[in-house]
Order: C-alpha cells, then sequence, then structure tokens
C-alpha cells in the first residue's frame, strides 16, 4: 500500500473513534446534542476521507467520477453538521439563517448528483498522475469546470463567515478561551479546504489536504469537548456532594429543632396541663396556693411563647431583621426562664444596627450557652450583658454554676467548638474561662472595623 493511502486510513480510524466516542457521550444525556452533532460530523469525516482513497484508486474517468461525487457530497453534508454544531457549540442559533446556510448545500448537493460529472466538471477528458515529492503518482482530472460550481463557493463562503461571526460573539459572551479554540480550529479546516478548491480549479497541482484541516479540527475539538465534559461531570459530583451534605444539615437541624420542642416547649406545656388540671382541686382547699399556681402557670405560658417564636426565628432567619440583637437575646432569655428556675440578669446597653448573619450567631451562641448551664453548671444565677458601640459590640455570660476543667472535656461534647466555629464564620472572638467551683464566663466580640478591613471594603 502506498503512503498517502496508509496515512488516511490512520486518519480514518481516528474519525471513527472520536465520533463513536461522542455518540456514546450524547447517549449519557450530558450535553446530548451538543455530543451529537459533533460525532455525526466525525462519522461524515470519517465516510469523506474513505471516498477520498477511492477517488485517489480510480484508474478510470468513470470510478473517478463516481468517487468524486461521492466526495462532494459527503463534503457538503458534513458542512450541514460542522454548522449545526458550531450553533450549538457556541450558543449562537438563529434557526432561520441555518436553514437558509443549509438550503445553500442543499442546492450544491442536488446539482451534484444531477450533474453527469458531478458540481466541479461539467466534462472530463482524462485523469493525468501527479507526482508527490516521494516519487508516490496521484490521481488528477482534466477537464471542463462546471458554471453552477459557484454555487459551491457561495455556500462555503456564507457558511465560514457564520461561523466566525459564531466565534465572535462567544467570545463577547465572556467564552473567550473556548471561541479561540473553535475559531483556530475552523482556520485550519477552511484554510486547507481553500487549498484543495485551488488544486480544482487547476491553480496549483498538489494532493488535497482538507483531510489534515478535518483531522485537525476533529482532534482539537474533541480534546476540548471531552475537558469540559472531565470539568462537567467534576462539577456534577460535587453538586451532588453538596446536596448529600445539605440533605444531612437539614435532617440535622430537623432533629435538633424536635429535641428542643421536646425538651422545652412539650415540657412546659407538660407543666401547664398539670398545674391546670390541679388548680381547681387546690382551690377549693387553699385559695392563696392555687394563686400562686395561677402564676406559676402564666409564667409558663409567657415562656413558651417566647420559646416558640425564637425556633421560629431559627427556622425562618429573615425574621431577624425585624428586631435589634438586644431584643432578641431578651426574648430568647424569656422562653429559657420559662422551662428553668434560673435567675437571669440581662444588661443591654447600645444595641447597635447589625447585619442578619451577626444577629444570628450572637443568637445561637447565647442559646448555646444557657442550654449547656441548665443542663450542666447547676447555677442558681446567670448574667447576660451586650455592650455595644460604633466599633462593634461585646456579648459576656456569666454563671455562678460548679465550672469545669476546660483540658478535661469529654470528646463527643461539641458545644464548645460549634460556638467557635459560628464565632469564626462571621469574624468575632470567642473566648471562654472555667474553673472546677467558680463558675464560667464567656465573652464574645465582634468589631465592625476588624470585618470591613476582612471584607475589603
Amino acid at each position: 500500500m502506498t503512503l498517502v493511502p496508509s496515512i488516511l486510513n490512520i486518519f480514518a480510524g481516528i474519525c471513527l473513534y472520536v465520533g463513536l466516542l461522542h455518540l456514546l457521550i450524547a447517549s449519557g444525556r450530558l450535553k446530548p446534542a451538543l455530543h451529537l452533532s459533533f460525532g455525526l460530523t466525525c462519522l461524515i469525516i470519517f465516510s469523506y476521507i474513505l471516498a477520498l482513497i477511492a477517488k485517489y484508486k480510480a484508474i478510470d474517468v468513470d470510478d473517478y467520477i463516481n468517487a468524486r461525487k461521492l466526495l462532494s457530497s459527503l463534503g457538503y453534508i458534513d458542512g450541514v453538521f460542522t454548522l449545526w454544531f458550531v450553533a450549538l457549540y457556541t450558543k449562537f442559533k438563529p434557526v432561520r439563517l441555518l436553514l437558509a446556510l443549509n438550503t445553500l448545500y442543499f442546492i450544491c448537493l442536488l446539482i451534484n448528483q444531477v450533474s453527469p460529472t458531478g458540481i466541479l466538471y461539467s466534462h472530463i477528458s482524462r485523469l493525468s498522475s501527479i507526482p508527490l515529492p516521494w516519487g508516490e503518482p496521484i490521481t488528477h482530472p482534466e477537464g471542463t469546470l462546471n458554471p453552477l460550481v459557484g454555487f459551491q463557493f457561495l455556500a462555503l463562503i456564507s457558511n465560514v463567515v457564520f461561523a466566525f461571526y459564531a466565534c465572535y460573539r462567544q467570545y463577547q459572551r465572556g467564552e473567550k478561551q473556548a471561541a479561540l479554540i473553535l475559531a483556530l480550529s475552523l482556520a485550519i479546516f477552511v484554510g486547507t479546504v481553500q487549498c484543495d478548491r485551488l488544486v480544482d480549479l487547476g491553480k496549483i497541482k498538489s494532493m488535497y489536504i482538507a483531510e489534515y484541516g478535518f483531522l485537525s479540527f476533529v482532534v482539537i475539538m474533541s480534546l476540548h469537548l471531552v475537558k469540559d465534559l472531565m470539568q462537567a461531570m467534576k462539577l456534577r459530583k460535587q453538586l451532588i456532594e453538596s446536596e448529600r451534605l445539605r440533605k444531612i444539615a437539614v435532617e440535622l437541624e430537623r432533629n435538633r429543632l424536635a429535641r428542643d420542642l421536646h425538651d422545652s416547649v412539650s415540657q412546659t406545656l407538660f407543666t401547664m396541663a398539670t398545674i391546670a388540671e390541679a388548680l381547681p382541686r387546690v382551690w377549693q382547699r387553699n385559695p392563696e396556693v392555687a394563686q400562686q399556681g395561677l402564676d406559676e402557670l402564666a409564667q409558663l405560658t409567657q415562656g413558651a411563647l417566647a420559646e416558640m417564636r425564637n425556633l421560629v426565628i431559627e427556622l425562618r432567619p429573615s425574621g431577624l431583621t425585624d428586631k435589634p440583637l438586644g431584643e432578641l437575646l431578651q426574648q430568647l432569655i424569656k422562653g429559657i426562664l420559662g422551662r428553668a428556675s434560673l435567675q437571669i440578669i440581662t444588661t443591654v446597653e447600645g444595641d447597635r444596627p447589625l447585619s442578619d448573619d451577626v444577629k444570628l450567631v450572637f443568637c445561637r451562641i447565647t442559646q448555646e450557652a444557657l442550654n449547656n448551664i441548665i443542663k450542666h453548671a447547676k447555677a442558681t444565677q446567670v448574667s447576660v450583658s451586650l455592650h455595644g458601640d460604633s466599633q462593634g459590640i461585646v456579648l459576656r455570660i456569666i454563671d455562678n454554676g460548679c465550672g469545669f476543667d476546660y483540658n478535661k472535656i469529654p470528646s463527643g461534647h461539641l458545644g464548645i467548638a460549634i460556638m467557635k466555629e459560628r464565632a469564626e464564620f462571621i469574624g468575632a472572638i470567642f473566648h471562654l474561662s472555667s474553673y472546677p467551683g467558680k463558675g464560667t464566663e464567656i465573652v464574645l466580640s465582634w468589631s465592625a472595623a476588624i470585618n470591613k478591613i476582612g471584607s475589603g471594603e
């Protein structure tokens, strides 16, 4: 086998492999239209190269004309698929214009099939041989050009103008790398095709080189599409993982809210129901004790309402915009007082406007700290003070409980770590000091100046 057909067979194999690969990718429903159009384009190029091999091997005029007509027809079909691929790739899809451009190729296809010798020649007298530099001869026709070949040049020029304009639109849209890669592959493609047209017109005597342009187009765009595909698959995995983590977070939050409802509101309502059920009997025996029960019932009711408001705010953080931080903390403390025999002294000074994120973190840390005091500290008195000014805001929570050794916290107790993470999220400083038998102090400070510097303002 001579050199040129051997090289062309290799080219054909590459195009066949790439075409089947992208058809397989299209079946995976990830950008199916784009990969389908590119895969079909590659398969048409594969057929085109096989027809070119047949043309080189033609030994008489009839065989040459048949191979030439098939080659031209495949070239027009490839032009149609390439045009649609460019439109899908650049996302520039004026359907009516695309159909008009396709019509030019279909006219060329029709002329090529109707004409006895194809669209390029009206008559072929004989075949001659052109020797290549290494001595291999290739077949070249001698004949008269067909005047209708102008339709072929019109179709080619129109489609080339559209393709490069689509690249320009894509570049202007911000997809610069993708547009430049497509423009480069198209430039090589169009340049080799134009060289073949000069061979057809007899301006130069050489072998056809369009197949090299076709191959460069196939290889360059395939590598780029596969790279984009890998990035898309990676992004999809990240989205799936993010969705999985989001669902876990939602489930954990639901469990926490259900636990809070059980620990606070449900127990408070149970206590209220018990007191309400016993009050009529107590009232008959001792009205003074019954009056104390009524006072306790009213306190529990107010606490349950406050606790429910706190839970609603947690479910809908946008509600934080309605109230300043000091009022939110007082509402939070009111809900806790409704379910705990604990004296909480609240001080609010200089309550300044804050973002929702900052208010939410201060509320959540206060809630976590007070819950820990109720469960573990055995405290009878707690001081909660909030001081704000133009520079920032400081929250201080002090209890008179049993305290603990910070270095001996059992594993699995994540409350303090979670509070630190919340503070770091808004750029605040969290400090905790505690000693056995001396209570615990928590200080949370947030500086407006530091956060402005951190955000680049």
